[in-house]
């Protein structure tokens, strides 16, 4: 969990930089203002599987029910935090939208690389 945890946050460092950088050079007229707020929802995310981690294994389930069940807990969260953007700000969706979904797709591809590993040594 722990090379999970420092892969995640190093990836999502980088994913931040990139995105401010890419998303300010290539149309900074539709910079979302609250762009900042991505990373910072992938970072709660590190605690949201460290609950559910904890939980699944406090009722002595397979590691498997964890990544189903966290992998659910995702998705809800973002269409949740999506849907909340939207309709309260409303300017910029796409590109929001846009950075939302790459670092949504470059952070799963991490935690499926990991947790494939992890399974694999056990």
């Amino acid at each position: 969990m722990r090379k999970l945890v420092r892969t995640y946050i190093i990836v999502l460092s980088v994913l931040t930089i990139l995105s401010a950088k890419i998303v300010s050079v290539i149309t900074p007229e539709h910079y979302p203002s609250l762009l900042f707020t991505i990373p910072v929802f992938y970072a709660a995310m590190l605690g949201v599987m460290a609950l559910i981690k904890r939980s699944v294994e406090k009722k002595g389930k397979d590691r498997s029910i964890f990544f189903l069940a966290y992998r659910v807990v995702k998705i809800l969260l973002a269409l949740v935090y999506l849907l909340i953007y939207f309709v309260t700000v409303g300017t910029d969706t796409l590109v929001f939208a846009v950075v939302f979904m790459s670092f949504y797709v470059c952070l799963s591809v991490v935690e499926t690389v990991l947790f494939m590993k992890g399974e694999k040594k056990s």
